[in-house]
C-alpha cells in the first residue's frame, strides 16, 4: 500500500496550485502516488533508481520526466541524488492557449509521457545536453529563490520561469526511441494547433499519427478526453475569443480567421461554448474592461 499525495500537503495557496524545492536524497524515498497534481523532475546532480510499480532503471543528472496523476513512484538506491521538483496543477498550467502547444515536445512531455506512464510505466525521459541542463538549472535557481521569498509579483515571476523551462523542454523533447503512440498523437496534436484556422481532413490527421483513422481517433479521444474534431473545435473558438477581446475585427473576419467558413454557424458554436453571442461576447468583454 503507498500514500496518495495531495498538493495541498506542500502548499496552502489555492490561487496557486504550485510548489518548486530542491531535494536531496540520502535514503530510500518510499513509493508514493499523486492524486491531484503533475511532477515535472530535473536531475540535478547523482543518481539513483527510479522506481514505478514493478518497474526500476536509472536516473541521473540530466534526466528529465514528468509523472502524472495516480503514478506510483519512488526512488531507491540514491547516490548524491539532488533534484528538482516542480509540482502544479495540469488545469491550471497546462498552457490553455500558449503557442507552445504547437510543439510536438509539449504534447510529447507534459500530456502524453504521464499518460502512457499511467498504463505502462515510467520506462522513458529526456537527457539534457550540457548547455540545455546549465540554462534550465540557471532557471530553476531563479524560480525557488522567487518562491521562497514571496515578494510582491513572485508568483509571476515563478509562473514566467515555469513556461520558460516548459518551453525549452518541448523544444528539445525528441521522439526518437520513443513509443509509437507518443511520436504520432504528438504530431497531429500539435498540427491542430498550428494549422487550426486550415480545412484540416481526420484522415490527414490520422496519417500524421501513423494509425488508421478509427485507431486515431480511439487513442486520440482517451489521452485528451475530447475527439480530434471537438479538440479542433476547442482551439477555434477559444482563439475566436480572444480575437474578440482584443482587436475590433468584424465578426465574419474572426470567424473566418479562426477557420469557420460560415459566420451564422460560428455564431451557433461560439453560443455553445459561452452561452451568449460572439458580439454580446465583444461588448461585455470591452464593458467590464473600461469598467477596471
Amino acid at each position: 500500500m503507498y500514500e496518495n499525495m495531495r498538493l495541498c500537503y506542500f502548499t496552502s495557496d489555492e490561487s496557486f496550485p504550485f510548489y518548486i524545492n530542491y531535494g536531496e536524497h540520502t535514503e530510500d524515498l518510499k513509493m508514493h502516488g499523486h492524486e491531484d497534481f503533475y511532477e515535472l523532475v530535473v536531475v540535478l546532480e547523482g543518481k539513483a533508481m527510479h522506481c514505478t510499480g514493478n518497474d526500476r532503471y536509472p536516473i541521473s543528472k540530466g534526466d528529465v520526466f514528468v509523472i502524472g496523476k495516480d503514478i506510483c513512484h519512488g526512488y531507491e538506491d540514491p547516490d548524491g541524488l539532488k533534484i528538482c521538483n516542480i509540482m502544479f496543477r495540469p488545469d491550471t498550467f497546462i498552457f490553455a492557449d500558449h503557442d507552445i502547444k504547437q510543439l510536438p515536445g509539449f504534447h510529447a512531455l507534459f500530456l502524453l509521457e504521464p499518460h502512457f506512464s499511467q498504463e505502462n510505466g515510467l520506462g522513458s525521459r529526456m537527457k539534457l545536453p550540457p548547455d540545455a541542463f546549465a540554462e534550465i538549472s540557471a532557471i530553476i535557481a531563479e524560480a525557488v529563490k522567487e518562491y521562497n521569498g514571496k515578494t510582491p509579483g513572485s508568483k509571476t515571476m515563478i509562473t514566467a520561469c515555469f513556461l520558460r523551462i516548459a518551453v525549452l523542454l518541448s523544444r528539445l523533447y525528441g521522439n526518437e526511441n520513443k513509443r509509437r503512440e507518443i511520436e504520432g498523437i504528438s504530431l497531429a496534436a500539435a498540427y491542430m494547433e498550428s494549422h487550426s484556422s486550415e480545412e484540416i481532413p481526420m484522415e490527414q490527421l490520422a496519417e500524421l499519427s501513423h494509425y488508421s483513422q478509427r485507431h486515431f481517433i480511439r487513442l486520440f479521444s482517451e489521452i485528451y478526453g475530447v475527439a480530434p474534431h471537438r479538440y479542433l473545435t476547442d482551439i477555434r473558438i477559444r482563439r475566436a475569443a480572444s480575437l474578440l477581446r482584443d482587436t475590433r475585427l468584424d465578426i465574419t473576419e474572426v470567424s473566418s480567421r479562426c477557420g469557420f467558413s460560415d459566420p451564422n454557424y460560428f455564431s451557433r458554436i461560439f453560443r455553445k461554448y459561452y452561452g451568449t453571442s460572439p458580439l454580446k461576447f465583444r461588448k461585455n468583454e470591452f464593458t467590464n474592461e473600461n469598467v477596471r
